[in-house]
Formats: structure tokens, C-alpha cells, sequence
């Protein structure tokens, strides 16, 4: 038996190895068909690609002709899936919040934790945290601007010993004090507050510093060095550009001109690649009408990095619009859009500002500019919708009715020229 088991086993090494053998060409083969599969595929995916283009271009107002009037025209469309894009509102130019664009993550916990699951719950856990602090907050300020605010001193502790790390419930008990003339006492609580509150929550210790910038430039003795003794504590703790800003805002609000401007001049010094430094230079200068805001912007231009310079030139052209002069403004947008003429988004700015002006005829011929520029279809779709929602709020039927037959002449085009290419 021992001597057949050894006789077995060069024969099955054997039997394997002429399998190996007889399998090689049939790889080979499988190889070089997969290989003729491969650039079928990629021809397949090219054309599917561009019948695709196609089929977009074709439905790229959907969503805009929607007028019963032209409905016979496209009755030959029916059968083409309706379009949907997804625009990426980014930031306003002019300085307003950005729109957070993330999907919310699924947090439903799985059999098999990757590294990436734990990521995920991890940032879910956060933005969990997140919500319920707000709504603490949201409440917190609800009780304490109705009719449930604290009387006394005892009502207020029960407060901050609820909620440490709110700032809003400082400053309430800061202005409590201060409404029963206790001045001391109210310096006593914002020492406290910024000993108290946790060191990673910066925002809520900064409104704390804010108070006390208040606090020094009504109670101080003298008001200026007072103040200044609090801004040069709070540059250890806080992030100096913010804690610049902050100061700056207060000097605003009081109306203290040449503090303001002093403190602007030092800013333009020490934060010099700051784009917001430089607004808000150029809007205190704007505001007093002087003739240095064309000054300052040369100098901005020169001190900034140059991926800056589009925010800060549509930003400061906005700022003109609102407090200064038009015409400036328009030439700052003009510049800009000759150098950048397929930036939808300084586009929208540039035709919100002009819409809020009024002028009919300026903003019908920003219109026919750029609906004439040669932008892909999904950019053209938010320039002509926003061309007709503008019609649609003047109330000119024949301009509606020009606007859409103006839609359909690109949209035929683009399909003649998808057309030209898979043919």
C-alpha cells in the first residue's frame, strides 16, 4: 500500500501538471478576448457617453418651458427622460453663509465595522452632539428673552450651573448685574465665564471678550484703556484676526471713528493677506465717502495672494454697489467677468446686484451677453432660468414667450451638435 501511495503521487503531479499545460492556451484565449472586449466596451461607453450629452441637452428646460402655448412644439419630446440637476449654490460673493452641500450619512450601525464605519459614526456622534447643544441653546434663549427670565442672582447660578459653556447665558447674567448697578459684580462673572467655559469652545469665549469689550467702553475708567487692556488679554486666548475684528465691530457700533480707523491701519499692517481686512477697510472708507477706497483696493491687490483676488474684487464690487458707486462697481465686475467670462457664479452676483439696482435695460443686455456665451448645457439652464424668472417678475408675456423660443434655439443647437459628433 505504501509503495502504491508513492506511485500515486507522481502521477497526480503529473496529471496536474498537464492540466496546467492544456489550460494555458485556452488563457491566452480568454485573454485576448478579454481584451477585444475591453475596447468594445470603451467604444460602447463613448457613444452611450454622448447619447447621453445628447439626451441632457435635449431635456435642459424641462424644467423652465412649462408654458401651454409652445406645448405642441415639444409634443415630439414626451418620451425623453426629464433631466434633474443638482446646483452647487456656492457662497455669495457678497459675503453670505455658505450653503453645506454633504449628504447627510447613514448612521445605521452594520454587521462589519470598517475603519471608514467607524469614521462615520464617529462624525454622526459629533453632528448628534451638535443638534442637541443647539437645541439647548435655542431653548436657553427662548426662556430667557420670554417672560422666564431670572429675577435674581440664585436664578441665574441655577443657569450657568446647567449650561457651563454657554455664552448666552453669561452675558444675560453680566446684563442682569448690570441693570441692578453692579459693575464689579459683572466683571466678576466674565472672569469667571472665561475660567469656566471649555477651552476647545473659542466661539463662546470670544462672545465673552466681546462683552467685556462693552462692558470697559461704557464702565471703564478711562473707557480707551480699559478697553485696551481687555483687547491686549484676549490676543492670548483667542485668535488675534478674530479678536481684531471683534474690537473693530464694537468701534463701529459706538460710532468711534478714529479708534476704528487707527485699528484698521494696524490690521492692514499685521494681517496684510486677510481679504476680510481689506473689506472692511475698504467699507469704513466707503462709508465716509473718502476718495482713499481706490487707493486701498491697488494696495489689497498687491498684498494678497493671488487665488484671492476674484473673491475680493466681486466682494468689493458688491460693497460698491451697496455704499459707494455704481459705475466703480461695474467696471470691477466687467474687469473680472473679461478676464473669466465662464464664471456662472460671478455672473449671478454681478446680475443680483444689477436686478436690485432696477435698471431694465442694463440688466436685459447682461442677459443677452452671457445667454450667448458658450457655456455647457447645465450652466445655461441656471443662466436662462434666471433670465425667466426675471420676466416672470416684470410681467411681460411677450418677453416670457421671447425668452423660452431664445431657450429652444440653444437647445436645438447643442442637439445638431451632438448630433454632428455621433454621426
Amino acid at each position: 500500500m505504501v509503495a502504491m501511495a508513492w506511485n500515486l503521487v507522481p502521477f497526480s503531479a503529473m496529471a496536474r501538471n498537464l492540466k496546467k499545460k492544456k489550460s494555458i492556451p485556452k488563457t491566452r484565449k480568454a485573454s485576448k478576448k478579454g481584451k477585444g472586449t475591453s475596447k468594445t466596451t470603451k467604444q460602447d461607453a463613448k457613444v452611450l457617453s454622448k447619447e447621453n450629452d445628447c439626451g441632457e441637452t435635449k431635456n435642459l428646460i424641462v424644467d423652465i418651458l412649462n408654458s401651454p402655448g409652445l406645448a405642441g412644439e415639444f409634443e415630439s419630446r414626451d418620451s425623453v427622460p426629464p433631466l434633474v440637476v443638482n446646483f452647487d449654490t456656492e457662497a455669495d460673493v457678497s459675503g453670505g453663509a455658505v450653503v453645506d452641500m454633504r449628504k447627510h450619512l447613514d448612521n445605521e450601525p452594520s454587521g462589519i465595522e470598517s475603519k471608514d464605519d467607524k469614521k462615520l459614526t464617529k462624525r454622526a456622534k459629533k453632528k448628534l452632539k451638535e443638534k442637541r447643544e443647539l437645541e439647548i441653546r435655542a431653548a436657553e434663549q427662548k426662556r430667557l428673552e420670554g417672560g422666564q427670565a431670572p429675577d435674581s442672582v440664585d436664578g441665574y447660578e441655577q443657569l450657568v450651573r446647567a449650561s457651563p459653556n454657554s455664552s448666552f447665558v453669561w452675558i444675560k447674567y453680566m446684563a442682569f448685574l448690570l441693570s441692578i448697578a453692579d459693575v464689579e459684580k459683572a466683571r466678576a462673572i466674565a472672569e469667571r465665564a472665561l475660567q469656566t467655559i471649555n477651552f476647545r469652545e473659542e466661539e463662546e469665549k470670544l462672545n465673552v471678550w466681546v462683552a467685556l469689550f462693552n462692558l470697559e467702553n461704557v464702565y471703564g475708567i478711562p473707557p480707551n484703556e480699559a478697553v485696551l487692556k481687555v483687547f491686549q488679554r484676549a490676543l492670548q486666548y483667542c485668535d488675534p484676526k478674530r479678536v481684531h475684528l471683534a474690537l473693530l465691530g464694537m468701534y463701529e457700533r459706538t460710532e468711534q471713528q478714529e479708534m476704528a480707523d487707527q485699528l484698521l491701519k494696524a490690521m492692514s499692517k499685521k494681517f496684510k493677506t486677510s481679504a476680510k481686512v481689506w473689506l472692511r477697510n475698504l467699507q469704513n472708507l466707503l462709508k465716509q465717502g473718502s476718495d482713499a477706497a481706490e487707493m486701498v483696493l491697488n494696495r489689497a491687490l498687491v498684498s494678497l495672494p493671488r487665488h484671492k483676488h476674484i473673491k475680493f474684487i466681486s466682494r468689493a464690487a458688491v460693497l460698491e454697489f451697496k455704499i459707494g458707486s455704481a459705475e466703480r462697481a461695474q467696471l470691477l465686475f466687467e474687469g473680472v467677468l473679461r478676464n473669466y467670462p465662464k464664471r456662472t457664479d460671478l455672473w449671478g452676483v454681478y446680475l443680483d446686484q444689477e436686478i436690485c439696482r432696477g435698471d431694465a435695460s442694463v440688466i436685459r443686455s447682461l442677459f443677452e451677453r452671457v445667454t450667448c456665451l458658450d457655456l455647457p448645457p447645465k450652466k445655461m439652464k441656471f443662466l436662462f432660468k434666471k433670465y425667466l424668472d426675471y420676466e416672470i417678475s416684470q410681467g411681460e408675456e411677450s418677453r416670457i414667450e421671447y425668452v423660452k423660443i431664445k431657450a429652444m434655439e440653444f437647445v436645438n443647437r447643442e442637439i445638431k451638435f451632438v448630433h454632428g459628433k455621433l454621426g
